[in-house]
């Protein structure tokens, strides 16, 4: 899966050397590319202005010897985006939050007054859980539904869940939940119809949106045929997004081009990253010590295969839902979307 979409390039401009050093190597084990470390704000400016026409990010700190707000306002109009990290403690989950956070908001020119806001009504709309993760994730349907359970709840707290099948690849979501005993009720796009949006839901409804293993991000965001269309459109509606991956080799390889690839949507979109154990071998270790490694300060959690499976099966039998460990497992995950 190669992606068309240009790497974004990182500057740092930090004085204190061991702050600095702590950032870059964070960044670099996320894969991120540092291609200029500036220890002052004269060699900043020097390779800035022989930078060529590319979007680059430069991460700073207001103490940086000779820097002012000059220097933002002289390159508002250049293809930069500065992040700044002051007041970050030299932790990784401090410093990776603050940093994605400003990345993923739309590039707004610094320097410029804020145009007056005029009050408005806010529309309610309802939450959308978008599900997606590597091609070779398995459970991801067991998952989806494990998570449609915990949110609906029980008795008196029994809320509205929707579920939308739109993995045109197998749609096999719907065709499990269709067999089972479940009272889960699933929404099946059909290709044939070439939608481009999802279907209307009541404003207090939360809706899980399987969409199966994503296209490059480049061809998901700027493909105009119907189906980019309708992932796009998934993507600007979507509240959280959960990425699913597995312990395998080829799955960590997914998600490593994935954490690459994200940040250049722009969006401020939450993502939880959950990785499905298999197996018990030298590679599974591996595969999971490469998780951990890949989703540092990001919401990510271990889960394994056999824990959302139930009796007799998830979607064969009477017995439809995680095990014991493995809701209390799904629990912990569905706290931390709310």
């Amino acid at each position: 899966m190669r992606s068309e979409i240009p790497q974004i390039e990182v500057v740092t401009a930090i004085a204190d050397a061991d702050f600095e050093d702590f950032v870059a190597q964070l960044l670099f084990s996320q894969g991120w590319s540092i291609i200029y470390r500036a220890f002052d704000s004269q060699a900043l400016e020097e390779h800035l202005s022989g930078r060529p026409s590319l979007r680059t990010v430069i991460v700073y700190k207001a103490d940086l010897p000779g820097f002012s707000s000059d220097l933002l306002m002289k390159y508002e109009d250049a293809p930069f985006t500065f992040i700044s990290l002051e007041g970050s403690e030299p932790a990784a989950h401090a410093v990776m939050q603050k940093i994605r956070s400003q990345l993923r908001l739309p590039l707004v020119q610094i320097g410029r007054p804020e145009p007056e806001i005029t009050p408005t009504i806010v529309k309610s709309t309802p939450r959308i859980f978008t599900i997606t993760g590597s091609a070779a994730s398995p459970s991801r349907g067991s998952l989806t539904v494990a998570l449609a359970n915990e949110l609906s709840g029980t008795g008196s707290t029994q809320r509205r869940v929707g579920i939308v099948d739109a993995d045109f690849r197998s749609q096999s979501l719907t065709r499990r939940l269709a067999k089972s005993s479940n009272a889960l009720n699933v929404i099946s796009l059909e290709p044939s119809t070439r939608p481009r949006t999802l279907p209307e839901f009541h404003a207090e409804e939360s809706v899980i949106v399987d969409i199966g293993s994503l296209p490059s991000l480049g061809e998901a965001v700027h493909d105009r045929r119907w189906y980019g269309n309708l992932i796009s459109s998934i993507v600007e509606s979507t509240s959280h997004l959960l990425y699913i991956s597995c312990s395998t080799e080829e799955s960590m390889d997914e998600l490593a081009l994935f954490l690459k690839e994200f940040p250049l949507l722009l969006r401020k979109i939450p993502i939880t990253y959950i990785c499905i154990l298999v197996g018990s071998s030298r590679e599974l270790r591996e595969a999971e010590a490469r998780f951990l490694t890949l989703t540092t300060a990001e919401n990510r959690f271990l889960i394994r295969e056999s824990q959302l499976s139930g009796g007799s099966g998830l979607f064969g039998g009477t017995n439809f839902g995680a095990t014991k460990t493995g809701r209390g497992e799904i629990g912990k995950i569905v706290q931390s979307l709310r």
